[in-house]
């Protein structure tokens, strides 16, 4: 194995300039810290959560409807569903690919709670930001959401980086 002698010139990802690190490491603390709470106090993990908070939005949807709005792998949507249902937090109507699923009270009781928190969350983390700045924050992170796709279209600029050089 060889190695060059001046490693340090070779290009580097600077982590305090690199939009996806904070971008990672916000999601990742405020997920971890989220979870950690609402599991430890109510017996519900951040997929839980997420799902309820979603049902509670849209008042039903089906599986796939809650994978799309989630951004959710399917397996996890179902067994997040299976974990709700035992729990009596959500009841499924219909059935095959028109079961939907939606809040009992139980449900809807604990996501009044799951708000209040996560509004407070929000308003923390957003400490010293005007009214102004957090339009413009969402207007910045709306836009990154429609870019998702772009960003991932590895095939139209791969070839152009040379990576075999």
């Amino acid at each position: 194995m060889s190695v060059k002698s001046n490693r340090k010139q070779e290009p580097t990802v600077n982590r305090f300039t690199f939009v996806p690190h904070y971008l990672g490491v916000l999601s990742n603390s405020f997920i971890w810290s989220q979870s950690r709470y609402f599991l430890d106090t109510y017996g519900h993990g951040v997929n839980e959560i997420r799902v309820i908070s979603v049902l509670a939005y849209s008042q039903e949807l089906s599986a796939t409807g809650l994978c799309d709005a989630l951004v959710m792998n399917k397996s996890i949507v179902s067994r997040t569903l299976a974990k709700l249902q035992e729990k009596g937090v959500i009841f499924t109507e219909g059935g095959g690919r028109n079961q939907t699923f939606k809040l009992t009270d139980h449900g809807y009781d604990l996501n009044a709670k799951i708000v209040k928190i996560s509004l407070e969350r929000e308003n923390r983390l957003l400490r010293g930001l005007s009214d102004t700045d957090r339009v413009i924050l969402l207007g910045y992170l709306a836009k990154m959401v429609d870019n998702l796709d772009y960003a991932g279209k590895f095939e139209d600029f791969i070839p152009s980086l040379k990576l075999d050089d």
